[in-house]
C-alpha cells in the first residue's frame, strides 16, 4: 500500500468526555487492509478497545460514528454513516446506519471515524468545523426535541450548511431503543445508540467541512460510478413509490406482519398504502446525498386532529409497525406517530413492536389495570398509539416498562409474555415475517449479530420471493445455490444465507446504503462493481474475491464480539410465534418447521462449530484473525 491514502479522510477523532480530552489519530493502514472501513474498522476498534461484559450504559462503553471510503464521493448511494457500540438493548454488537448528509460532512471535516468515550459531567454537544473541535455546553438543550435541538444549534454555530446528529428526550431518558437522528428526520434507529449518547450526556454532534476527498484514478472512478448510477436508475418502483410500496406487495403475498404476527394479511392495507400516501399526504420525494433513487417520502397532514407539519416519512417499516402491526389503518395517525417518534428520537420499529406487544399482553390479562391507568390498550386505536409513544419517550407510567424494550418488558410482566415477545437477542423484530415472505429470513433473524434485523447484514428477501426471481445479487459466481428451490423450502436456506451474510458486509464497510446492493447484475452494485470502484478510488488493487474475503472476516469478527459477550448457538433462535401457523390470508398455515436444519447448514458453510455456533480456530486463522481466536480460547 502506498504512503498516500486516497479515498479516506485519513484521520480519526477521539473525544474523552470524562476528561474533556480531544485527540486526532491517523488511520491505521493495517486496519484498512483487513477491514476497509465503516463498520469493519469500527468493529475492530470495539474488539480491541472495549472490555467484555461492561454495562452498555456505563462510561466504559464507546460509540463510534463511522464512514467508509465511498462515503461522500460521487458513487451513487454513498451518503451513509454508521454508529457502532455495545447495544443496551441486546448486550451484543450494535450498529445502526443512517443517510442524509452527516456522513459526507464527516469526511469533508477531515474524519473517517469519531470515537466518543467516557461521560460528561453535564450535557454537552460537539461542534466540528473543518477539523477544529469544540465541546460546548448543552444544558439549555436538555428536554428539547430533535427538531428544536437542530434549529437551536444551527442558530448558535451560525453555519446553516452544518449537519446535526442528535438525540431527543428518549435518548436523554435512556430508552433502550432510542435513535440517533440526523438532518432532522434521518434515523440511525436500531439497537439503542440514542441511549448510549444519553448515558454520556452527549446531546448532539454538529459537523461541517469543505475538505476534498482525493481519488487515485479519477477517470476510472468516474467511469465505474457512472455505470453504477445507470444501474440504480432502473429501480423505478422504489423511486416512484418508495419503500412503503411494500405494504401492498407483501399483503398480496400474505406476508404483511399484522396484529403482532397473528396473520400476514391486512384487509385494510389499501388505507395505508403508497397510493393513499401519494394521493393525499405526500409533498415530494426525498433523497440522501448522492442517491439517484430517492426512496424517502416527505409528507404532512394539513388539517384535523392528526394535523402534522411537513417531515420525512413514513417509510415501509414505520407504516407497518405503527399500522397493521397494531391492526390500525388510520394513515393520518401513522404520519403523526412517525413525526413524534422522529422528534422524540425513537426507533419506529421497536416502538411499534412494544406497543402491539402491550396490547396483546393486556388482552390476555397479563398486564393489569393498575399499570395501564385509564389507557385503552386495544387494537386499532390511534389515540392509544400516540399516548404510548409519548409515555415511552418520557419513561412515564407504563411507558417506563415498555422503554426497556420488548425482551426486558416481557420478563417483568411474566406469565406467557416472554414466549410471546417478538425479538431475537433482544432486538425487536421488524416488518418482515419469514413464515410468509421467505424462509431465508428465518435463518437470518436467528443468526444475525445485532438480533432481529432484516437488513444487516444485507436483505436476502428478494432471492427466492417468487418462482421467476432473477435476483441473484451477483453471487452465483461465488457459489450461491441457483436457481432457488422455493421460498417455503427450508432445506438449503442456511447454505444460501452464507453468501448474503458475507456480501451484506460490503456496503457496510464501504459506507453505502444497502438498497444499492439488492437485485441482479445490471440493476445493482455487485461485489465486482464494488471492487472496481474501490480500486479506482483508493489505488488499492482488489478484486471481488478479495472483497468477499474481507466481508467474511468482518462478519466473523462481529460474531466473535458476541461470543466474547457470552452468545452462542443457544441465542440463535426464533420467537415461539414463528413456529405457529399464520392464521389467515393467502399463505394461511405456513410456519417455520426446522430451524435446526438451517442453523446446521449455516454453521457448516461458515466454518463454525455446529454444536456451539462459534467460529472455529481454523476458520479464524484462515481469515487472519489468529489473535481473536486466541482470546476466544480463554473463554
Amino acid at each position: 500500500m502506498s504512503e498516500k491514502i486516497f479515498g479516506y479522510a485519513g484521520q480519526i477523532l477521539r473525544i474523552d468526555l470524562s476528561k474533556k480530552k480531544i485527540l486526532k489519530e491517523s488511520l491505521r493502514k493495517d486496519f484498512i487492509k483487513k477491514y476497509i472501513g465503516c463498520t469493519g474498522y469500527a468493529a475492530a476498534i470495539l474488539w480491541y478497545e472495549l472490555k467484555p461484559k461492561i454495562d452498555p450504559l456505563s462510561p466504559e462503553n464507546k460509540i463510534i460514528f463511522s464512514t467508509g471510503p465511498l462515503t461522500g464521493t460521487l458513487c451513487p448511494c454513498s451518503g451513509s454513516y454508521e454508529i457502532c457500540f455495545k447495544s443496551p438493548l441486546t448486550n451484543a454488537f450494535g450498529e445502526s446506519r443512517s443517510g442524509g448528509i452527516f456522513g459526507p460532512k464527516m469526511k469533508y471535516a477531515g474524519f473517517d471515524h469519531i470515537i466518543i468515550e467516557g461521560k460528561s459531567d453535564k450535557p454537552v454537544y460537539i461542534w466540528i468545523n473543518n477539523g477544529e473541535v469544540e465541546i460546548k455546553d448543552a444544558q439549555h438543550l436538555y428536554g428539547k426535541t430533535v427538531h428544536e435541538t437542530t434549529e437551536i444549534i444551527l442558530e448558535e454555530i451560525k453555519e446553516p450548511e452544518a449537519s446535526i446528529a442528535c438525540i431527543g428526550p428518549a435518548g436523554e431518558k435512556l430508552v433502550r431503543f432510542a435513535a440517533v437522528m440526523n438532518d432532522r428526520d434521518r434515523a440511525a434507529g436500531r439497537c439503542g445508540g440514542g441511549a448510549i449518547m444519553g448515558s454520556k450526556n452527549l446531546k448532539a454532534i454538529a459537523i461541517n467541512g469543505e475538505k476534498d476527498i482525493e481519488i487515485a484514478n479519477p477517470e476510472k472512478f468516474y467511469e465505474f460510478v457512472t455505470e453504477a448510477e445507470k444501474a440504480l436508475l432502473k429501480k423505478t418502483a422504489l423511486r416512484r413509490f418508495g419503500t412503503i410500496n411494500a405494504i401492498t406487495v407483501l399483503n398480496a403475498m400474505g406476508a404483511l406482519p399484522t396484529k403482532y404476527g397473528y396473520t400476514g394479511f391486512f384487509e385494510r392495507a389499501e388505507d395505508v398504502s403508497s397510493e393513499r400516501l401519494l394521493s393525499k399526504y405526500l409533498i415530494k420525494r426525498r433523497a440522501c446525498f448522492a442517491c439517484p433513487i430517492g426512496c424517502g417520502r416527505y409528507s404532512e397532514v394539513k388539517h384535523g386532529i392528526w394535523a402534522t407539519p411537513p417531515h420525512e416519512g413514513p417509510e415501509f417499516e414505520t407504516a407497518d409497525m405503527l399500522g397493521p402491526w397494531i391492526y390500525l389503518s388510520n394513515l393520518e395517525a401513522i404520519i403523526k406517530a412517525n413525526y413524534l417518534c422522529n422528534n422524540y428520537g425513537l426507533d419506529t420499529i421497536s416502538a411499534g413492536n412494544v406497543i402491539a406487544f402491550a396490547i396483546e399482553c393486556y388482552e390476555k390479562g397479563w398486564i393489569k389495570e393498575d399499570l395501564v391507568k385509564g389507557i385503552k390498550l386495544e387494537w386499532n386505536n390511534p389515540e392509544t398509539m400516540i399516548e404510548l409513544i409519548k409515555l415511552i419517550a418520557k419513561r412515564e407510567r407504563i411507558g417506563d416498562l415498555l422503554a426497556e424494550g420488548v425482551m426486558r418488558a416481557a420478563e417483568k410482566i411474566g406469565y406467557g409474555a416472554p414466549e410471546l415477545a417478538l425479538h431475537t437477542k433482544g432486538l425487536e423484530m421488524p416488518a418482515h415475517d419469514p413464515r410468509g415472505e421467505t424462509k431465508i429470513m428465518a435463518i437470518k433473524y436467528a443468526v444475525e449479530y445485532r438480533g432481529g434485523c432484516h437488513v444487516h447484514s444485507g436483505f436476502p428477501g428478494l432471492y427466492d420471493r417468487s418462482p421467476e426471481s432473477l435476483n441473484d445479487y451477483g453471487l452465483k459466481q461465488f457459489g450461491l445455490p441457483w436457481p432457488p428451490k422455493g421460498k417455503f423450502i427450508e432445506e438449503g436456506k442456511g447454505i444460501a444465507y452464507r453468501f448474503f451474510a458475507i456480501f451484506g458486509q460490503i456496503p457496510e464497510i464501504m459506507g453505502m446504503c444497502q438498497f444499492a446492493s439488492m437485485g441482479s447484475e445490471g440493476n445493482m452494485i455487485t461485489a465486482k462493481d464494488y471492487a472496481n470502484i474501490y480500486s479506482s478510488l483508493t489505488g488499492i488493487e482488489m478484486n471481488e474475491y478479495d472483497l468477499m474475503k474481507i466481508g467474511e472476516r468482518v462478519y466473523n469478527l462481529k460474531r466473535c464480539f458476541n461470543v466474547r459477550e457470552g452468545f452462542n448457538r443457544k441465542d440463535d433462535k426464533l420467537p415461539k410465534r414463528m413456529y405457529e401457523p399464520i392464521a389467515t390470508g393467502p399463505v394461511k398455515g405456513e410456519y417455520v418447521k426446522n430451524l435446526d436444519l438451517m442453523l446446521n447448514e449455516f454453521y457448516e458453510a461458515m466454518g463454525w462449530d455446529i454444536e456451539t455456533g462459534i467460529p472455529t480456530f481454523k476458520k479464524l486463522k484462515e481469515l487472519g484473525l489468529e489473535d481473536v481466536a486466541e482470546e476466544l480460547k480463554k473463554i
